[in-house]
């Protein structure tokens, strides 16, 4: 064999290399576009279960960003059905421009979703006396089924406040959440005259509470929670 010839087979062979690697390539490239497809596919998914769950509270999206988000979402539909049979030798340009500009849209309705979640979440959470309650119960008063309730609500608050998009039935776990807090409120008020909660939890304080407090409405009062005995005079 001449030189000639041997220098003729490398060129050969090193064009199959190259092209055995350009091959590797461009289907590691159009595996990952096809991942990126039905990853954006199943954001596009999430964020419209998300819009749909904040349409029940008034919350409306833009016409001209549905339109768009309507129409990449039928293209990524249509590209993830087309990127396995795409010829390894075909030019990638469109797939590539396709998912850019979902990319974008996606972005735009996210940021929509989350900050009208968020304001949503923002609403006025009704305020508990924790303390409050505390006192109740380590004074005999039963309010175990209320605590358990303000428990129970306030986890769920706390799980909706750390979702940055809502899933659905979001929105009705949260109304039911503030409902439960408010009801709570309602029952501790309703439950414990004012009064006498402030002689309870200043009895349970340092200074405690002046004998000149408990008049015969106020004992009447504590008589009837059954908490009564529970009191002493101490001599300062």
């Amino acid at each position: 064999m001449t030189l000639i010839e041997r220098v003729q087979r490398l060129r050969v062979a090193a064009v199959a290399v190259e092209d055995e690697e350009k091959i590797k390539r461009r289907t590691g490239a159009l595996a990952s576009y096809a991942e990126t497809v039905e990853a954006t596919i199943d954001t596009i998914r999430r964020l419209g279960d998300g819009v749909a769950e904040l349409r029940a509270v008034g919350v409306t999206m833009s016409p001209d960003l549905l339109t768009q988000i309507t129409q990449v979402a039928s293209t990524l539909d249509a590209l993830a059905k087309k990127l396995p049979g795409h010829d390894t030798n075909a030019p990638l340009d469109e797939p590539k421009a396709h998912i850019k500009t979902a990319e974008s849209l996606v972005k735009s309705l996210r940021r929509f979703v989350e900050e009208a979640w968020a304001a949503e979440r923002n609403r006025a959470v009704p305020v508990i006396n924790e303390d409050l309650v505390a006192t109740l119960a380590r004074s005999g008063i039963d309010v175990e089924e209320i605590r358990i309730k303000i428990e129970k609500a306030q986890g769920e608050l706390d799980v909706l406040n750390n979702r940055p998009v809502p899933e659905l039935s979001d929105v009705a776990r949260l109304s039911a959440a503030l409902e439960t807090l408010n009801a709570c409120g309602r029952q501790i008020t309703d439950l414990v005259d004012p009064i006498l909660t402030g002689v309870i939890m200043d009895a349970q304080g340092a200074a405690g509470t002046p004998l000149s407090a408990f008049t015969p409405e106020v004992l009447a009062g504590l008589a009837e929670l059954g908490v009564l005995d529970r009191f002493w005079v101490t001599l300062r």
